[in-house]
């Protein structure tokens, strides 16, 4: 299921691994730099992924970041996309990974919950997504542990109205019943830009106060859905994903080893591809019958194997990996026997 690459400079071959151009290597040693040089700690760069360590570190902290409407192969060898071909390459690259069904928002809620209200699918107007269902926020509370979600262009904190360009559809937390209104108030914030030495996400980096679980949605300019044409919106998130985990990468939680970031996309797209379709259906998905459903997902750490890593995964992946990390009790599909979570998956930790 993974394309060839073009002959000669960058691309991608049939074994699923990037070959770099000597330009894109230039890009990385720039986002290196840049993380050395947040903060004003005298420290040569270290490579995002893939050191060596005789110890390993507990993991203190998840990113979750969640980008739309890519598929693995459209994505795959994109000249649009020189940053995440470079993640694939050095940091944890999952070639098996599915989203749980179309459209986008029950994706998210997904992977909050380990399930999604039937009446999502076809789009959050905001009744249509409200569940009672337990949810990672609230497991996370009742355990004495954090969460916030950090999202980018929201007008206001827990904002349950869509204003371009943020969507209510990408911000999961604010649909779940048991959390109430003062708690959404506080946890669920507005960000002006991500990528900036400003703002909410930047101050709790800062100040050592990130939560266990983060959850990070960029606009929907930076997210791959920019109104733009051809591979413009591609390129306009790969560049916002670059100056992010520039950002998160500076931190010294980070540095540590303490902070595990996700990377993955809502849902991709292809001749398959319909509302409320199954993309969990494991037979369906690794004979490349639904390519709509296969979506990218990087792991980076800095323990992280570099490489590709062909484990069957889905969007509840990330939920059973949450709960693991933090000895939170699994949700709905999170337990199911197929679901695997990306701990003890080859990935590094």
């Amino acid at each position: 299921m993974v394309p060839g690459g073009p002959r000669g400079g960058a691309g991608w071959d049939r074994r699923g691994v990037w070959k770099p151009a000597s330009a894109i290597a230039v890009v990385l040693a720039a986002v290196a730099a840049l993380a050395a040089a947040v903060w004003s700690v005298p420290a040569a760069p270290r490579p995002l992924c893939g050191q060596v360590t005789a110890a390993r570190p507990a993991l203190r902290h998840v990113i979750i970041v969640m980008l739309e409407n890519r598929s693995y192969t459209q994505l795959a060898g994109s000249p649009a996309a020189p940053f995440q071909a470079r993640l694939a390459r050095d940091c944890g690259n999952a070639t098996e990974a599915f989203a749980a069904t179309h459209g986008s928002a029950p994706n998210y809620l997904a992977v909050s919950a380990g399930q999604y209200p039937s009446s999502s699918v076809s789009g959050c107007a905001y009744l249509a997504c409200v569940s009672n269902e337990d949810n990672i926020y609230q497991q996370l509370d009742r355990a004495g542990l954090t969460w916030k979600a950090y999202q980018e262009s929201m007008p206001s904190a827990c904002d349950k109205s869509s204003a371009w360009p943020y969507k209510i559809g990408h911000d999961p937390a604010i649909f779940y019943a048991g959390i109430g209104a003062a708690e959404c108030q506080a946890r669920v914030v507005p960000v002006a830009d991500l990528t900036a030495r400003a703002g909410a996400f930047y101050n709790d980096l800062r100040s050592g106060r990130l939560p266990s679980v983060a959850w990070i949605t960029p606009d929907r300019i930076n997210d791959g859905e920019k109104p733009c044409s051809g591979s413009c919106a591609l390129a306009s998130a790969d560049r916002w994903l670059r100056g992010f985990l520039a950002l998160a990468a500076a931190a010294p939680e980070y540095q540590d080893g303490s902070v595990l970031i996700v990377v993955t996309y809502d849902e991709g797209r292809g001749t398959d591809s319909k509302v409320g379709e199954n993309c969990v259906d494991k037979t369906a998905d690794l004979h490349g019958r639904q390519p709509s459903c296969h979506v990218p997902l990087f792991v980076i750490w800095p323990y992280a194997r570099p490489g590709t890593n062909s484990t069957f995964l889905t969007l509840y992946s990330l939920t059973r990996t949450i709960e693991g990390i933090f000895g939170l009790p699994c949700l709905a599909h999170a337990c199911n026997p197929a679901t695997t979570s990306l701990a003890g998956s080859g990935f590094g930790f």
